[in-house]
Formats: structure tokens, C-alpha cells, sequence
């Protein structure tokens, strides 16, 4: 049987365009996967930068704490001295630390004399903590956390390595994953006569980086060596307590750099060895110690399983199959009719496709024919677009994840969010320990009448400053934040009574309410409060924040300018000066 030219152009035409089609949906489908691994890559890299510096960020508060135990008066007096009185108030302040810092194991002040014996320790059980004294007491003068810290200055922090603590009489700490700080005590004429210690339990340092993560992400911690501290298979970490060596760099070759300390970061896809089944793509930063330390870098690392990263390039992939196998089949149907037709604008959709997948250079490719070109011409505009709606939605993605720190832009301090969050601890913080704390709820008194005089610049400048002053006049304990508008909450620790309450409360509002200068004038500003006490008043945050807002609300209709407690029956709390 012979074929006519019509027959032989249809065929040849099919199997171009079959070739062409084929071709588009090899380089788009190449073209999503790499754009989407890369993306998946940086936000793992984003992730894994935002988690190191949360951790530095622990380190630095833990420190804190630490230069506030050293300065304490009684501490060089313990230190240098037995002095019964000195030891009970310094014991009183370890314990109200431990209390506010649940990963608090112990803290000791271990002296430099009598082959540094410890004078004063608190050490937490499984429900409480206790005060070890007497012959219970031990000398460790041959621990490197007591010889390297008194040789450090004023105020500087020494780090221990990371392991299984199995130091005897640890009670909560023993055989559980913890790091050591300590700072030295320093005598008038700055010689160290001792070391404040903190044993930090890192059981709950590490599952709280765990908790704000996808659940399809996977965290690894790894020491200066490369040992794992952290892996999603614990029979993998500290292995080094156990008589081996389990390395990261054997698990992901990529990072040996980050282990010799020549670069920062690595980005890998790991194929080999336990993930040979199921790929990854993993990020990896390295981060050298700040302080004086025994580990001189700590290696963070994420993972995430490839075939979530790639699950849109597949169904894009099927796409492109469905596509190319429909034009095929009109293809071969009118190509005698339409071959002149069809050659100009499959090379017009080549280019297009070529300049997409290399070049990243969208284009809109007219699509007002009705024919199987105009078909391809608005579907390749359809994939287009669904490749560059998911790289923005990765990219936001992404940039959301560097905003972790909740910060109101304005005033600076905790918004709504970050103090849900810091709620949600007290609340859970006070159900398991039977703590107090009590919930104020501040506005600003006719604000908007602020705003119509003195424009929104004036608005913001009373803002910032009430921001400033209630941070201000707050205990580092205690928590304040910016609701939104002219509204701003402060979360009280612990208070002893509805008294001091009060007190703390008129000091607030004596705070804010001095004269604000702006444009040369003074303005003069009130506020109303509201006050709801955990569990007085509410056992759930919803409840608090209902009450205390309740409140402030009554306060302002009794008159505005002072305080209100949420069940407070008789008339509205104004403070001493009014």
C-alpha cells in the first residue's frame, strides 16, 4: 500500500510532534523538579539557620542567669567563706531560678578551695526540687567545668561537651542528655574564688525545636567530631557513651567541610545507605562556640523526604503526559490539513519552552485559536503559571519561616502571637507546678482622639513610648506584648498575692501615664486595666484574656484611669495619685 504525501506529512508531523511534545514535558518536568528541590533546599537552609540561632539565643539567656548568680552578693561570700546565712538566701535564689527554668537539672556554687567542694546545690527530682547539704556535699575540683571556669574572666561562660550525664547523685539528671554552663565568682580583687554551675537538661531543649517543624521535616544535632546528639532514630545518638562512633558525615557525606570547619553550610540530597529506598534533601549549618567550650562547633541539620518535595513536578509530570498523548492523537487525525500551520508555531513553542526551563523567562503565548495549537498554546500558559504560583508559595513559604521572631514592628516587643504561645507555657507551666500568675489587659484611653489631633505619627510615639516604659517597669520574669491598636497585655509570674498585684499594677500605670513629649507639647494620656488571675478567674487562656478584658472595659465605664480586678465585686481600683 502506498501513502500519499498528505499521509506521509501526517505521519511525519505526528511523530515530530509527538518528539516536540515530549521534549516540552521532559524540560518542564526537569525545569519544576530542580527549581523545586533548590527552593526546598533554601528552606531547609532558612529553617536550620532560624533553629541555630535559637539555640544561641538559649545559650545567651542561660549565661544571663549565670552573671546573675555570680554578682549576687552572697555568692562571694559563700564562696570564699562558710557562712550558714549567706548559703540558705543563696539557696532561696537557686531554687526560685530552677522554678522559673524547668530545664534547670541543678545549679551549685562550687567553691575554689577544698578541692572544690560544693557549699551550695539544688538539684531537681522527678516532681521537685531539693537542696543537697551536709556530707552529701561533694569536691569536684577535678571536673574541667570547675578548673576552666576559674580561669576565665569576669562574666565570661564556660561550656561543657554534650553527653550522657552519669555524674554520681544527679538525681532528675542522671543518665539523661545534658550540657553544662558555668560562670566564675570573682572576689573584690578579681580573683576567682569559685564557679556558679547550671546543669541544663536538653531532653526539652531538644523537643522544643522539634515542635515548631513540619512533621515530614527531620532535625539532627551532631558535636564538633560529628557524633549524633540528635537523630530521628535514637539508637543512633551518643554513641559514643556506648563504646562506638555513629557519624553524621558517614550518613551524609556532603558536610566533612562543615566537620574540618572550611565552610558554614551544605546542601545535599542523600540517595546511599539508609535512604537509598527514600531519598532526601537535607541542609546543614555549622556553628562555632562563642564562648570558652569544650565543643568547638555544634553541626544542625534538617531533612526532608523527596518525594514531598517533588510531589507537584509529578502530577505536573502526568499533566504534560496527558497533554502530549491528546495532541498526538489529533496530530495524526489533521496533520495533511494543518502541517503548514502547525511547523511556525510549534518552533514558536519550543523557543517559549526552551526559555522557561533554562532561562526562567516566562511567556505568554497567544492562545486565541481553537485548534489543538491554541489547546497546547493554553495549557503550556496553565503549567507555566502553576510553576511560578508554586515558587511563590515556596518563597513566602520561606519567608515566613524567617519572621519566627513574632515581633510587633512597631514597639518591638512580643505580638499577639508570640504571646499566645508564651500564655499557652504559663498555663501549662502553672497546671503542672501549681503556680499563680495573673493576666493584665491595658488601653490606652482615647486614643483616637490622640490620633485626630495629633495624626498617626503622634499615636505611634505614645505607643512606642508606653511600650517602652511597661517593658521598663516589668520584672525580666514577667511578659509583655502589643495586642493590636492601642491595646497592650502583661503576663505576671508567680505573684504572692492579690496585694502585690495591685501594687505592681499602680507602678504601671504611674509609668505610662507621665507626660509624653511630642512636637514640643506634652501629652497626657490615661489608661484603663483589667486583671484576671490564674485560677481564680479562668483556667484557659480564652477564659484569662475574656476576663481581663471584661475588666478593663468596667474600668473604663466606672471612669477610665486605673485598674480593675475581674472579680472584684465592689467599685473599680483607681490608683493612690488620682
Amino acid at each position: 500500500m502506498k501513502f500519499g504525501i498528505a499521509v506521509k506529512l501526517g505521519m511525519l508531523l505526528a511523530c515530530v510532534s509527538i518528539l516536540a511534545s515530549g521534549l516540552t514535558g521532559f524540560y518542564a518536568y526537569r525545569a519544576s523538579r530542580t527549581m523545586l528541590v533548590q527552593s526546598a533546599k533554601a528552606e531547609l537552609l532558612t529553617t536550620a539557620t532560624v533553629l541555630a540561632r535559637r539555640i544561641t539565643l538559649s545559650r545567651e539567656e542561660i549565661s544571663r542567669n549565670l552573671r546573675i548568680l555570680t554578682t549576687h552578693p552572697a555568692a562571694a561570700k559563700v564562696a570564699s567563706a562558710t557562712s550558714a546565712p549567706d548559703e540558705d538566701q543563696l539557696g532561696q535564689l537557686f531554687e526560685r531560678m530552677m522554678a522559673v527554668n524547668p530545664n534547670y537539672l541543678q545549679i551549685r556554687l562550687i567553691s575554689a578551695s577544698e578541692n572544690g567542694l560544693e557549699r551550695v546545690r539544688i538539684d531537681r527530682t522527678e516532681d521537685h526540687v531539693v537542696r543537697v547539704q551536709g556530707d552529701d556535699l561533694q569536691e569536684k575540683g577535678h571536673f574541667s567545668y570547675v578548673s576552666a571556669t576559674l580561669k576565665l574572666a569576669a562574666g565570661a561562660t564556660y561550656l561543657s561537651r554534650i553527653v550522657i550525664n552519669h555524674e554520681r547523685g544527679a538525681h532528675a539528671g542522671l543518665d539523661r542528655p545534658s550540657v553544662i554552663l558555668a560562670n566564675p565568682v570573682m572576689d573584690s580583687s578579681g580573683q576567682a574564688i569559685g564557679v556558679v554551675v547550671i546543669n541544663v537538661d536538653l531532653n526539652s531543649v531538644f523537643t522544643s525545636l522539634a515542635a515548631d517543624l513540619p512533621s515530614d521535616y527531620q532535625l539532627f544535632l551532631a558535636n564538633h567530631d560529628g557524633d549524633y546528639l540528635v537523630h530521628p532514630d535514637p539508637d543512633m545518638t551518643f554513641g559514643f557513651d556506648r563504646g562506638r562512633r555513629i557519624l553524621v558525615q558517614d550518613e551524609f557525606a556532603g558536610i566533612a567541610s562543615l566537620i574540618q570547619g572550611t565552610d558554614s553550610t551544605a546542601l545535599m540530597e542523600a540517595h546511599k545507605g539508609r535512604y537509598a529506598g527514600a531519598p532526601v534533601v537535607a541542609a546543614f549549618v555549622g556553628r562555632a562556640a562563642k564562648v570558652s567550650s569544650d565543643e568547638d562547633r555544634l553541626i544542625l541539620g534538617l531533612a526532608q523526604p523527596l518525594a514531598n518535595v517533588l510531589g507537584q513536578a509529578d502530577k505536573l509530570g502526568s499533566v504534560v503526559l496527558q497533554l502530549v498523548a491528546g495532541l498526538c492523537a489529533v496530530c495524526i487525525v489533521l496533520a495533511t490539513i494543518v502541517a503548514r500551520a502547525v511547523t511556525r508555531p510549534i518552533n514558536s513553542m519550543s523557543s517559549a519552552v526552551q526559555r522557561f526551563a533554562f532561562e526562567n523567562q516566562p511567556s505568554n503565548l497567544t492562545s486565541t485559536r481553537e485548534d489543538e495549537i491554541g489547546v497546547l498554546a493554553r495549557s503550556f500558559n496553565h503549567m507555566q503559571s502553576a510553576i511560578l504560583q508554586q515558587l511563590d508559595a515556596l518563597k513566602a513559604s520561606r519567608e515566613e519561616l524567617e519572621q519566627l521572631a513574632r515581633r510587633d514592628p512597631l514597639t518591638g516587643l512580643p505580638n499577639r502571637r508570640a504571646f499566645q504561645e508564651r500564655l499557652d507555657h504559663a498555663l501549662a507551666r502553672a497546671q503542672r507546678s501549681g503556680e499563680r500568675f495573673a493576666l493584665l489587659f491595658i488601653d490606652v484611653d482615647n486614643f483616637k482622639s490622640i490620633n485626630d489631633r495629633w495624626g498617626h505619627e503622634g499615636g505611634d510615639v505614645v505607643l512606642k513610648i508606653v511600650a517602652l516604659r511597661l517593658d521598663a517597669t516589668t520584672r525580666k520574669a514577667d511578659s509583655v506584648a502589643r495586642m493590636g491598636g492601642d491595646e497592650f497585655v502583661v503576663l505576671l509570674n508567680n505573684p504572692a498575692h492579690r496585694s502585690d498585684i495591685a501594687t505592681i499594677a499602680e507602678k504601671l500605670l504611674d509609668s505610662v501615664r507621665s507626660p509624653i513629649l511630642h512636637g514640643g507639647q506634652e501629652l497626657h494620656v490615661g489608661f484603663s486595666m483589667g486583671i484576671s488571675q490564674y485560677p481564680d478567674d479562668g483556667t484557659t487562656a480564652e477564659s484569662l484574656m475574656a476576663r481581663a478584658d471584661q475588666a478593663m472595659y468596667e474600668i473604663k465605664a466606672a471612669g477610665r484611669n486605673g485598674f480593675r480586678f475581674s472579680s472584684e465585686k465592689a467599685q473599680p481600683t483607681l490608683p493612690s495619685a488620682l
